[in-house]
């Protein structure tokens, strides 16, 4: 991604010289993800101040990362201070890729009667009040507003990034 079109306008635009980027290489293990999830830590629907937006959806990351995949992810409104998680949309993508520990990464068609984000409102605040307090803890100790990537697995949060959030002036106020 260092030289797609976006990264180089980028640097132009903030007037970094092409000669000066650098790409760091990190290599993680792969998670067998039971769902993946973008987490904003400042809801960019304009609904809560002081909620965190998921955007959540069955096995691996790359069914939300992939502009290709037509459908939506469940999207859980949820307050930084435990006051609530509200369920936006429902996910509807057709398909998931999971980890086979036979097969490696699989393609699966998602039967969404049989998977708890669907089923049950109390799994989806669960979830929900999980994702806020991780991202009110990022937000925190990053001192801004964080776009997160992550994945569970057998319900266990792991935070695979954290970045600030574009698009998002913090204003300082006075105390």
């Amino acid at each position: 991604s260092l030289y797609t079109r976006r990264a180089a306008l980028a640097r132009r635009a903030a007037g970094l010289p092409e000669a000066s980027a650098w790409m760091a290489v990190l290599i993680q293990p792969l998670l067998a993800a039971d769902t993946s999830f973008v987490l904003h830590t400042h809801d960019p629907t304009g609904r809560a101040a002081d909620a965190v937006c998921a955007e959540v959806a069955v096995g691996l990351g790359e069914t939300l990362a992939c502009a290709a995949n037509s459908g939506s992810a469940w999207r859980l409104l949820a307050r930084k201070d435990g006051g609530g998680v509200d369920t936006l949309s429902f996910a509807n993508f057709s398909e998931a890729l999971r980890v086979d520990a036979a097969r490696g990464v699989v393609t699966e068609t998602v039967a969404y009667q049989d998977e708890p984000l669907t089923a049950s409102a109390e799994a989806r605040v669960t979830l929900g009040e999980r994702l806020a307090a991780a991202g009110a803890a990022l937000e925190s100790h990053f001192g801004a507003p964080q776009d997160v990537e992550g994945a569970v697995v057998d319900g266990v949060v792991h935070v695979v990034q954290s970045r600030p959030q574009p698009g998002v002036v913090v204003v300082a106020t006075a105390a």
